[in-house]
């Protein structure tokens, strides 16, 4: 796995691209207790390859997507009115 670049939508700050590092991590498998190493961007990981492969991407599927909220609509004070 090697390093990646990854583009930063604009959330608080500017939209801007950022490479993302790999590390070799070495330990011991939950699961199987079997000594190994593991190539991997975020924090350590906890399974081998062979009990938890990495997944794929999945192809975004349309009927699946998170709506966008509603607006919300304020309602005034009556008395802000009669002024």
């Amino acid at each position: 796995m090697p390093s990646k670049k990854v583009f930063v939508r604009e959330y608080t700050v500017r939209a801007h691209e950022r490479t993302i590092h790999t590390r070799l991590y070495k330990f011991i498998c939950q699961q199987c207790s079997q000594p190994t190493e593991r190539e991997s961007y975020g924090p350590r990981p906890l399974y081998c390859e062979t009990c938890r492969p990495p997944m794929s991407r999945m192809v975004e599927d349309p009927k699946y997507k998170k709506k966008k909220p509603r607006p919300v609509l304020v309602k005034q004070a009556k008395k802000a009115r009669a002024r």
